[in-house]
């Protein structure tokens, strides 16, 4: 005698369809949230090598800058939507400052896009700090 087992054609595919979204949800986080924390280090590398050079006598607010704007280089696809500040007011931030310490900051937006999860706007921001020579 042999039992009956009652008909489940088409239970894998329900489970499939109720598991999948969650799944995309899941997956897509997960490369979202890694690149979002890349572009994160990255602000904080390029701010660090931003107040390295701030650091120097004798260095000015644009060669800062533009040693930031190299550093980002790679980390966003473009650059220009980051914002540099550097000691705020000041044209050449170490002159006469030995043994103070110089911050240079560095902020970007950062857009998440996660599938049926919406694209939210995220600001990142990176900071470096150096003693002046």
């Amino acid at each position: 005698m042999q039992s009956r087992i009652p008909d489940e054609r088409g239970a894998a595919a329900v489970e499939l369809a109720i598991v999948l979204p969650i799944l995309i949800v899941l997956v897509f986080g997960i490369f979202q949230f890694s690149l979002a924390y890349n572009r994160q280090q990255g602000l904080h590398a390029a701010a660090r090598e931003g107040a390295r050079l701030a650091s120097l006598p004798d260095t000015t607010s644009a060669e800062i800058t533009q040693r930031v704007d190299d550093a980002l280089e790679g980390v966003f696809d473009d650059p220009a939507d980051s914002d540099i500040n550097v000691d705020p007011g000041l044209t050449q931030p170490c002159n006469g400052r030995s043994g103070q310490t110089v911050v240079v900051t560095v902020t970007a937006d950062n857009t998440v896009d996660i599938p049926m999860f919406g694209s939210p706007s995220v600001t990142l921001t990176g900071r470096g700090e150096f003693r002046c020579e």
